[in-house]
């Protein structure tokens, strides 16, 4: 009896599939996932999509499916926050200014002169800021997955504004969200709000004579053919995000939950290709006849001043949780003074 028993079991082991034997689970089915952003064609976020595509095709075996709406095929951020909020996208990208719109308190890592530098950017923001932006965005249905760095804010004019005093009374047009608009109204501008497909008209027609951009959409969309001054003055520090839905997340299977938190280009690559990409597109408008004006940190000290002023009633205009995030930024600042000051003791 037992010896047939025994011949049962061994019977049903060998018939069993390798991998149930070892305790791997099968693959899942195959479904499709709406992918949904709002970047430049041709810009540094095609080649970070197409990364993306390869690996979740590459790591499912073709059984996901990707529907890529990452050109503004559904509109502007506000409308890809949407989408990501209600389902009808699942993973993506949105700028600053979409994000803000339910989670106000981000628009604090946007406001003039917060940060010295690069190197202390990185630092707060990776050791201080962000977990604190996740439980935010947690509260709002969506998994925040990483930052998509856009990059530093400059101002641009059809002629030089390499000082405060260049920019009093100028036509100058802000970016549809409170941090710009007191940054130009600090600078003493004549601030005009216009939505983005107006800008080039503006400057045509005379409307506008500048604004405030990021280097990226300066170049890509044309601004500097109309514009030809670039000033770095780097007084802000523009940031997307990669967002997924949390419902949707949470209902996949872990090995494709997995997959499809794993496969975008993680934060350090992100970082990197940006910045080089950014030095490129500044080569290249360059090339074109865009004069880039280039300042010290002694031209940059009368913009900090005048901007940084702002920073009080921006907390209060923002509201919500901003005063701590502010409170984070600071204390992040604090360690990474120190941290620098105990290195250069010990060298």
């Amino acid at each position: 009896m037992i010896r047939d028993l025994f011949g049962v079991l061994a019977a049903i082991l060998i018939a069993l599939p390798a991998a149930a034997q070892i305790g791997e689970q099968p693959p899942g089915p195959a479904f499709d996932v709406t992918v949904v952003a709002n970047a430049p064609p041709g810009g540094p976020g095609d080649k970070l999509w197409r990364m993306f595509e390869d690996a979740v095709a590459e790591k499912s075996s073709g059984r996901i499916t990707l529907q890529m709406l990452v050109h503004g095929q559904i509109g502007g951020d506000d409308l890809v926050m949407q989408a990501l909020r209600r389902g009808r996208g699942q993973i993506g990208i949105v700028a600053e200014s979409g994000l803000a719109q339910v989670v106000p308190e981000v628009s604090v890592l946007n406001m003039p002169y917060l940060f010295d530098s690069p190197a202390e950017l990185d630092f707060v923001v990776d050791q201080f800021v962000t977990p604190a932006v996740s439980e935010l965005v947690a509260h709002k249905g969506l998994v925040f997955q990483q930052w998509i760095e856009i990059g530093w804010m400059n101002v641009y004019g059809k002629q030089a504004l390499t000082t405060p005093r260049d920019a009093d009374g100028y036509r100058l047009r802000a970016l549809p969200y409170e941090t710009s608009q007191a940054f130009l109204k600090a600078i003493g501008a004549d601030v005009i709000n216009l939505s983005f497909p107006d800008v080039i008209p503006g400057l045509q027609t005379g409307l506008i004579d500048g604004g405030e951009s990021s280097t990226l959409m300066y170049a890509r969309a044309g601004l500097y053919q109309e514009a030809p001054h670039l000033t770095l003055t780097r007084h802000a520090y523009s940031f997307g995000a990669l967002l997924a839905n949390a419902e949707w997340l949470a209902g996949l299977a872990p090995e494709d939950r997995g997959i499809m938190t794993s496969s975008f280009p993680d934060q350090r690559f992100v970082r990197k290709d940006t910045r080089d990409s950014l030095v490129l597109e500044l080569d290249a408008v360059e090339q074109e006849g865009v004069t880039v004006h280039r300042l010290s940190s002694a031209d940059i000290r009368p913009w900090a001043e005048l901007a940084r002023a702002t920073h009080k009633d921006l907390l209060a205009a923002l509201g919500g949780d901003s005063q701590r995030i502010y409170d984070l930024v600071q204390e992040g600042k604090a360690a990474f003074a120190e941290q620098r000051g105990a290195a250069a003791g010990g060298n």
